[in-house]
Formats: C-alpha cells, structure tokens, sequence
C-alpha cells in the first residue's frame, strides 16, 4: 500500500487533541509517517525536503487561509522563505513556522521545500507562542516599498501581466503600482503618508500638479472616510472645466467672441433670448451677429437627440418616426454685452419692475438666504452625480459575489412586498450592473439573456441576480440628479441596505435619507 507522502498528504501531528481537522481531502490529523523518507542535498541545518513528508503540528493559525495569490506563487516561484522546523524524537520534521508554504506547496506539486532545522522548543506552549510573536511582528511591505519593488522589476523589461505572476499579485494591483511609480507627488505621498493604501496612492497619481485636490484626498484618507466620494466629485469637477475649456476654444476658433458668465443682475450684460430690437423684435444670433456686443459663454442648454440601439442605429416608433429624448449638454450661450449702448431692450424688464416692490421689502439676510439656498441646489446636484456614479461602480463589484450577504433574503423579501417597486423600469440597468452578455431589452425588443444566465449558475448566484433586478429598480429612479430632494421610504430602506452592506453613503446620500450630514462632509458650494 503506498505511503501517506506518496498519496500527497499533509500529516498533522497533534499533542493530546483528537484529529479535527482536513484540508481538501488531502490534508488529515494524526498517521504513520514511518514509511516517509527525506532526501537531505544540504548540510543538516538547511535541507531540502519533499513538502510532503513534513509533519505541521499544533499551530496557532488553525486555517491556512490559502489566498489565490499566493498559491499561484509558490506554483511559479516555488517557496521562497525556507520552512522552519525542528525534529522530533522519531527525528521527523516538525514545521514550526511555516504552514502555509507547506500546504501551499502540496497543492501545487513541488518536488521539494526549503527547511532550516533548528532545536526543538523545549515546551509545546513555548512553541504556539513563538508562533504568535512570529506573525504578530511580521511587517507587510509598506505601499512604496511595494511601489518601488514593481518598479524595479518593470525596468528589468517585465510586463504588468509578467510581474504578477512572479509576485502571485492581481494585475490590476500591479498596474496601479506602476501608476503610481510615475507620479513623484503620489510615491511621496505614499512614502510620507503611511496611511494611504496603494489604491489611494493612485488617485493622488490622478491629480498630480492639482495641489489643493491632493491635500483635501490625503485628508480624507488620513480620516478614513468619504475619500471614493470625494475622488469621484473632483473627477467630475475636472471634466466639466476641461469640457468648458475645449467647448470655448472650439467657438473661438470659429470666430466668436467668448466671455465669462454673467451674473443674473449684470446691469450691462444680457442674454440674447431676452433681448428684442427697437423695433420689438426678439433677437436671435443670426439677428445679432453683427452688433459689436455679439459674444457667448458657455452653459448648458436642454436639447433633443435621436434615440439609438446598441448599433448606434435611431430606432423609429410606428407612426411618429425617429424616437428622440431631450438631454443637457455645454453648449454656447448668446448674449450683447452692452445691450443698453446698443439699443435692445429687455423684454423681460416690466416683469422685474412689478416685482421690484417685493424685491425692496428683501433684507440683505433674505436676499443672501436665498442666494446660499440656490448654490446649495447647485451643488447638491453635482454631489448627487457624482454620487451616483461611485454607487453603481460599487454595485457593479457587489453583485459579481457568489453568494449574498447577511440580510439579502429579508430585504428582497420586504422589497417586493412593498407597493410601488417596479422591476421592469430597472431591467436594462440591471444587465449593465451585472454584466449581463448579450442584447439588453429595448421598448420594441426582449431579451432572454438575463433568464439564460441565471439557468447556468448555482442556486446561490442565482440569488444575487435576483438581488440584482430588486437593486436596479430601485436605483434607476435616482438617475436623475435632483433625486435627493426628495427622500422616500424606498429610497432610505434602499441606501440603508446598501450601507449594511458595507457601501460608504456620501454625505448628499445621508441627506436623501433625511439626515443632517457634517457641512464639511459636503461639497464646497458656487453659483455654477
């Protein structure tokens, strides 16, 4: 009959326990390992050993806790940091620190492991507490060190995809590292500031030579709180000025004359769409071209676009042709800036005196309210977006989990009994927030692909897709970026879910379950 070594095992030696442990069938407590021999190719204090033939005794890590990673290491690598053991009274190898290669090793098949024999603890509690010092002291690579080490490596003509498979590291870790290598004011961030873990670091890397938005993100990590928030607000702020910026340079190349936004009361600055001629006429831009206060700004304006499948093609109704939606985009704002010197008048100006009465009546404090409550909506609207876009690339990573969280069952129970959910309205969010192959349904098309999946997967992931529909109608509604204006019982129990999951409500999120946020959790306001 072939030895235990031979059959692959782990043997477990225990000292006064009764076997209780097995490690996918092929790792069990207790067994005659007289059978096993080792083949010692160095002096006796180094040897090398088939992983197989060591002995992991009573251990302070009752679970191994293999993680991908690292087995796939010592699959390509083998064990790098010898296992250290002493021998036994029948003169076996007993691990003493180092379980975790071990198993490791089994698993993957290598021939043989590193050991570095030493004297036998004189007690088995000496032993366990040697064990706990040697984890507990053991200091992980800090994020520059792990910067640098994969730096070092690139510059040896490694790729991303090469680099994690020598360090049993994911690639996309890899690749952050590697961002963040050419970004000096992020590796120094990262080095000056222990905190900042190496996803972090990257984003610090995205704002590099933005000086005040590197400082208000390292704040936010030493705090520990609202940083992805934060991070997403000033993507979304940078956007929006470069889109502004390259909008404004397109129009200046065109010929037109671009200034800044005026405020609402500008005594000289008028848009064109209040305007009319002395003859009373409303002004339009081919009407004003040629007055010399012809000039734009750049805002946002509502328009209507065609409706398109995934083809790109427009998709027609029946009796009404191409199928549009309105939509907000930057475009040019016509105004006269010196309407008065150049003979309009205001259409709207009899409308202003007739209230000007009320506008009297106003204290300073009023007028001020009132002008704080308008850069508060404005804000607010931005945060909500921005919001928005962290909580579905959360929700992305959530529902790729095997199994559901704690609670799932009694949230999708209450959910669907609750009047009002509509799974319909969130289905093609639904195939996006799961990653759902194959064409979404449209107005005039279904799509079976979502039915498909869930007959292919396990009973347990076929409850996370069904989370999935629930999660989507519920926050297909909240596209829209007043949405916290208005809090509603399905908002709180949907944000207040997702919160017990382990999701970071924004500040604005709070604010649409009806909390009171910290002002300085909040974006800064402005007129916008």
């Amino acid at each position: 009959m072939p030895s235990q070594a031979q059959k692959g095992t782990i043997i477990y030696a225990s000292a006064g326990r009764q076997p209780h442990l097995a490690i996918q069938n092929s790792v069990r407590i207790g067994g005659d390992v007289s059978s096993a021999s080792s083949t010692i190719v160095s002096r006796e204090d180094f040897v090398r050993v088939d992983p197989r033939e060591l002995i992991v005794g009573a251990n302070a890590r009752l679970d191994p806790r293999l993680d991908k990673e690292f087995v796939d290491s010592v699959r390509e690598r083998g064990v790098l940091q010898a296992v250290t053991a002493y021998r036994d009274d029948e003169q076996r190898l007993v691990v003493l620190f180092g379980q975790r290669r071990t198993v490791a090793a089994v698993q993957v098949g290598r021939e043989t492991v590193p050991v570095m024999v030493v004297d036998r603890p004189e007690a088995e509690v000496d032993r366990l507490g040697d064990q706990v010092t040697e984890n507990d002291r053991r200091a992980a690579l800090s994020t520059v060190d792990r910067v640098a080490a994969f730096e070092q490596m690139s510059m040896f003509g490694l790729s991303a995809s090469q680099i994690a498979k020598r360090t049993g590291t994911r690639k996309a870790e890899v690749a952050t590292a590697l961002a963040v290598a050419k970004s000096k004011l992020a590796t120094g961030a990262a080095k000056r500031y222990e905190f900042l873990d190496l996803r972090q670091a990257a984003v610090v890397a995205e704002f590099d030579g933005d000086k005040d938005a590197c400082t208000q993100l390292i704040v936010a990590a030493k705090e520990g709180q609202g940083f992805d928030h934060l991070a997403q607000r000033l993507r979304d702020d940078r956007a929006e000025a470069a889109a502004r910026a390259a909008k404004a340079a397109e129009l200046h190349a065109a010929g037109l004359r671009i200034v800044a936004e005026p405020p609402r009361a500008d005594p000289q600055v008028r848009e064109l769409y209040r305007l009319v001629d002395t003859e009373g006429e409303a002004l339009t831009e081919e009407s004003h071209r040629e007055c010399p206060g012809h000039a734009a700004f750049v805002g946002y304006s509502w328009y209507d676009v065609d409706i398109t499948d995934e083809d790109g093609h427009a998709e027609d109704s029946e009796d009404q042709g191409p199928r549009t939606k309105r939509v907000r985009g930057l475009a040019p704002q016509f105004v006269c800036t010196d309407y008065v010197a150049r003979g309009h008048g205001d259409r709207y100006r009899a409308l202003e005196t007739a209230s000007q009465a009320d506008k009297v009546a106003e204290t300073d404090a009023e007028r001020e309210a009132k002008r704080a409550e308008r850069r508060d909506v404005i804000q607010a609207n931005k945060d909500w977006t921005s919001a928005t876009t962290v909580r579905r690339e959360w929700l992305t990573g959530f529902l790729a989990r095997r199994t559901a969280p704690k609670g799932a069952v009694a949230f999708l129970a209450a959910s669907l009994a609750q009047p009002g959910l509509v799974l319909e309205r969130g289905y093609d969010l639904a195939y996006e927030l799961v990653q759902v192959d194959g064409p979404r349904p449209s107005w005039h098309r279904q799509s079976n692909a979502f039915t498909d999946l869930v007959g292919r997967v396990s009973e347990a992931r076929a409850q996370m897709l069904a989370l999935g529909l629930v999660l989507a109608a519920y926050e297909y509604p909240l596209r829209e970026k007043s949405s916290w204006r208005d809090p509603n019982a399905g908002t709180v129990r949907y944000l207040s879910f997702l919160q017990e999951c382990k999701y970071e409500l924004a500040a604005i999120e709070q604010r649409a379950c009806g909390e009171t946020p910290d002002p300085a959790e909040q974006g800064t306001g402005s007129e916008g």
